[in-house]
């Protein structure tokens, strides 16, 4: 393994820890600074759900408008790097409220990197997901 290989993951565990910061903590308007102009998110299907800084800023924006979290706990990260790209996915468990009701729910978040002019941006995430209530 390259040298360098340890502190680019670390630099993209970094990334996601303030990813999930933003959305959970606040403020969500942090996203945008991690996210490529260009960058997709794929929902169920692996269709195409946004697209673009702001529409994927936004999406992370609405749930958390709708829904009150409780919890939100991440494990198991692996992230692959290739060159100038990478993807990291992690298993996650979310506790929240919505519309008067508790939800628990699990899964796999999964996001591709891309480095440029030396820095990792996300362009691509999707959710894969595990058991809901």
């Amino acid at each position: 393994m390259p040298p360098h290989d340890n502190s680019e993951r670390e630099e993209i565990r970094r990334i996601l820890k303030k990813i999930n910061d933003a959305w959970v903590k606040g403020p969500s308007e942090d996203l945008a600074e991690y996210f490529h102009e260009d960058m997709v998110i794929a929902g169920p299907g692996l269709e195409e759900s946004g697209k673009g800084r702001p529409a994927c800023t936004a999406s992370y924006e609405e749930f958390t408008r709708v829904a009150a979290i409780k919890d939100f706990e991440e494990s198991e990260l692996n992230i692959h790097i290739w060159n100038d790209t990478a993807v990291a996915h992690y298993k996650f468990t979310i506790a929240y409220e919505m519309e008067g009701r508790d939800h628990l729910d699990s899964g796999c978040d999964l996001f591709v990197f891309n480095k440029s002019e030396g820095k990792w941006i996300a362009v691509w995430r999707t959710i894969l997901p595990g058991n809901r209530d």
